[in-house]
């Protein structure tokens, strides 16, 4: 008689038409969980294609930022369709457009606002400096960008810039010069009068790059010299001119670090000091106080330059 061995199997016996069938459960499983997968993805696809034709359409824009434009000329140039599936919209080439089409676009931003909404906000450009080139004149942003031109009338709220020949003036593209270390000069430039404070600096004269010439009210001249150490020689004049009188024509040069600014008055013959800097053991960061009393306060000291330098 043979032993009778016991074995576990994950196999069912059933009584199917009077013989018996082995079910296997792992195959059972199998085809629950191909069903269920299969039935998700029905539904998923139902639900995607739904939302694609049926659900989150545009039906509101924001604009914010601008002063130049209406919003209906960003909806336009921005290539926005009122009724388009917020799922199928290309933020990033609404994007693209509104900058590379509109030249007082610095930046733009653009955000899904689900269900149905979509937000541009907008930075706009700023004016910094009208270059006059070939008898025509160009206006141009801090960023570097041509904003409009060729313009037959100087726009007097911006400084004038001279000696500076425009490469190829192309409104909303980069600013570029035959000479190509005086794209990085004028660009420091401007960055130097912004944060050193000075007002109504009306022509900046780039014609020699190693004697820049600049003009304050139209009635100081100020020699500057090369573009090196730009921030303090701004600061150092405003400081200057300050103290000159309101109605005060004539030159002021800066002769360096240690000898100061030099004062030509218009019809003097003679030349004397101004202004000597201050000791160069002050901290590096120093300006004069404004409520320290006419004649009495000090140049800044020197620092050392952080921009780009003169090659």
């Amino acid at each position: 008689m043979k032993d009778i061995v016991k074995s576990r199997t994950n196999a069912e016996v059933k009584i199917i038409n009077g013989k018996r069938v082995k079910l296997h459960r792992r195959s059972r499983r199998s085809k629950v969980t191909t069903y269920t997968a299969v039935a998700v993805a029905v539904f998923t696809t139902i639900g995607l294609i739904l939302s694609l034709c049926f659900f989150f359409n545009l039906e509101k824009v924001s604009v914010s930022g601008v002063t130049l434009y209406t919003g209906d000329q960003i909806v336009e140039v921005g290539g926005v369709v009122n009724g388009a599936n917020l799922f199928r919209t290309n933020t990033k080439l609404i994007e693209e457009r509104l900058v590379d089409t509109l030249p007082y676009i610095e930046s733009a931003k653009v955000t899904k606002d689900f269900p149905n909404s979509l937000v541009i906000e907008v930075v706009e450009a700023e004016k910094a400096v009208e270059i006059e080139s070939d008898n025509a004149y160009y206006v141009i942003s801090r960023s570097g960008r041509v904003l409009e031109g060729p313009n037959q009338i100087h726009d007097t709220s911006l400084p004038l810039v001279k000696g500076f020949e425009i490469k190829s003036p192309k409104v909303n593209e980069k600013l570029e010069s035959r000479d190509s270390h005086k794209t990085k000069i004028l660009m420091q430039i401007v960055e130097d009068i912004k944060e050193s404070e000075i007002d109504n600096i009306t022509v900046i004269d780039l014609t020699d790059r190693t004697d820049i010439v600049m003009w304050y009210d139209n009635r100081i001249e100020m020699r500057v010299g090369s573009s090196l150490d730009m921030d303090y020689k701004l600061t150092y004049m405003k400081y200057v001119v300050r103290d000159l009188a309101d109605d005060y024509e004539g030159m002021l040069r800066y002769n360096g670090m240690d000898t100061g600014i030099t004062e030509i008055k218009k019809g003097a013959e003679t030349t004397r000091p101004v202004q000597t800097p201050a000791s160069t053991e002050a901290p590096a960061d120093a300006v004069p106080e404004e409520t320290t009393e006419p004649g009495t306060d000090q140049a800044p000291a020197a620092r050392e330059y952080t921009g780009w330098e003169e090659e």
